[in-house]
């Protein structure tokens, strides 16, 4: 038992002298001015940041700063958990950060296995497969001893899935002859190259590969398949009529309680759209175009004619620039309280007059000079 004390003891104290001397991570504040000062805050409130940095020819000094004068405060991670982190990225499939972060762990390290590989996958990830096989191949360039197997592997099955049988099969064994002793690593080398020869010869096929043009439409397919039908006849009309909505709320945000809005073209430009093609082939044919807004009625009729007459004709040009071949009409309404329809005022185009033509309904707020005019319903 006394043993057993004694070597719980050392082990402790062990532990408290690795804790002691590991490396502190240094943190760097970014001031607003652009410059930056990295060393290790001792103290911070929410009035200053004191910081110990390294001064010239050794030694230490100790700085105050004002909050006001810091953007942010950053602390330095290490290489692996950045890594790591990026690695995380490709699990989510966020291939673009990925992308973004493993270029800059390898531009600080080229000859990095990890970072060059995690690089790789994300390039194959974006569909640039060329690119994701030259980056591997540079890894080889820089590296002639000692190189890493798992990197080595990765890109023969690279050339394999581009049908380059000759190089995969040539990495592979190079991979294979650096560990000869390794059984596991023999048996992989060996499966691979059997399998390079049953795809060559026709007796085993490589899943295609989907290019950026064929995810893309793919994407657009599965996007396009389904939408809000209590908003518009089309997923082309919901996501358009948003952005119509999010204009308003810029300067009236709670003015719209809902919306609805419907386009119409040829059969062919549906199906078309439907399969994934491209949204502006079918902006470009849309006939018809037909906006109705249900809005706050307290809202509306508290402004005047001229500012109503600002978002009338915003929301019209925004349709007839989006399609372009249609006289699109917007039309304002209110539900009262027994669940009826009210309509506020009207916008659309006058052939005879070559402008936009706004009706209104509410008297409330006339512009001076507007006569009071008697709709007959």
């Amino acid at each position: 038992m006394e043993e057993m004390r004694r070597l719980l003891t050392c082990l402790l104290v062990a532990g408290g002298l690795l804790l002691a001397f590991a490396p502190a991570r240094a943190e760097t504040v970014f001031l607003k001015s652009g410059s930056r000062i990295t060393g290790k805050i001792l103290e911070q409130n929410e009035q200053k940041v004191r910081i110990q940095v390294d001064v010239e020819g050794g030694g230490k000094a100790v700085m105050t700063i004002d909050r006001s004068r810091i953007d942010r405060i950053e602390t330095e991670t290490t290489r692996a958990e950045s890594i790591t982190a990026a690695e995380g990225l490709l699990g989510a499939k966020e291939f673009r950060r990925a992308e973004a972060d493993f270029r800059e762990l390898v531009r600080q390290e080229p000859k990095d296995p990890r970072a060059r590989m995690g690089l790789a996958k994300a390039l194959v990830g974006l569909y640039r497969y060329e690119e994701a096989v030259k980056t591997l191949e540079h890894y080889l360039l820089l590296v002639d001893r000692d190189r890493d197997t798992d990197l080595m592997l990765y890109l023969a099955d690279q050339y394999l899935q581009a049908r380059n049988y000759r190089d995969a099969k040539k990495v592979a064994r190079e991979a294979g002859d650096l560990y000869p002793q390794d059984k596991g690593l023999q048996v992989t080398v060996d499966e691979f190259i059997k399998r390079c020869d049953r795809v060559k010869a026709g007796t085993e096929q490589l899943k295609e590969r989907e290019t950026a043009e064929s995810a893309e439409r793919k994407r657009r397919v599965e996007e396009r398949a389904s939408w809000d039908k209590a908003r518009g006849n089309s997923f082309e009309a919901v996501a358009f009529g948003k952005e119509l909505e999010d204009w308003t709320a810029e300067s009236n945000s709670k003015l719209i309680f809902s919306r609805w809005l419907e386009i119409d073209t040829g059969k062919e430009y549906w199906a078309a759209y439907l399969a994934g093609g491209d949204e502006k082939a079918l902006q470009e044919s849309v006939t018809r175009c037909e906006l109705k807004l249900t809005v706050d009625e307290a809202r509306w009729t508290e402004m005047y004619d001229h500012q109503k007459a600002v978002l009338l004709n915003g929301w019209y040009y925004q349709m007839k620039a989006r399609y372009p071949r249609s006289f699109p009409s917007v039309t304002v309404f209110s539900i009262d309280a027994a669940g009826k329809e009210k309509k506020l005022a009207r916008g659309s185009w006058d052939g005879r007059k070559e402008q936009v033509v706004v009706d209104r309904w509410t008297k409330e707020n006339r512009d001076p000079g507007r006569p009071v005019r008697r709709v007959v319903k």
